[in-house]
């Protein structure tokens, strides 16, 4: 076989390779998972999430927060929840994301205003908090956003968050 040809086939190769591997990151080509068009973000200890959250929402250690964050998208809608409206996981955490550029709000009523309001939940739900009475205080965040029970449960509802 001649030098030119095997020369020039070499070429063909290698712009086949660079071709396919910059057409591996289009989306037309391999499957891209589709952003979220909201994350409910629970930031209570995993035992405590175990026990009982939100259907379709994601357990991440208050601590470990800005770390997670990263991997997610600044236009995706990011609910915050922690237990009740005594815990302030939730508002410090929407601060610290919202000062990062993310959009994100507080479900300051938590897992049990979701659970006290009759909405379906994962887990066995015998944490005694639930049970406890769960009233905003006066000294609530006022500076964040924060969403009802009845708008998180739409939002959920529009968008078609289940358990994963």
């Amino acid at each position: 076989m001649n030098v030119n040809k095997i020369h020039s086939r070499a070429h063909i190769v290698a712009a086949a390779v660079v071709s396919l591997a910059f057409l591996s990151g289009c989306t037309f080509w391999g499957k891209k998972e589709k952003e979220p068009a909201v994350l409910v973000v629970n930031v209570l200890d995993r035992a405590l999430y175990d026990d009982c959250h939100i259907p379709g929402s994601i357990q991440v250690d208050f601590g470990s927060i800005m770390d997670a964050a990263k991997k997610w998208s600044k236009s995706t809608k990011v609910v915050i929840y922690c237990a009740n409206y005594a815990c302030s996981a939730s508002a410090s955490a929407v601060r610290g994301l919202r000062n990062d550029g993310y959009d994100a709000c507080e479900y300051a009523a938590g897992t049990a205003g979701w659970y006290q309001a009759g909405y379906p939940v994962v887990g066995q739900a015998q944490s005694p908090y639930l049970q406890q009475a769960n009233e905003p205080h006066l000294e609530s965040a006022s500076d964040l956003p924060v969403i009802s029970t009845q708008e998180l449960k739409e939002l959920l509802d529009k968008n078609g968050v289940q358990e994963k």
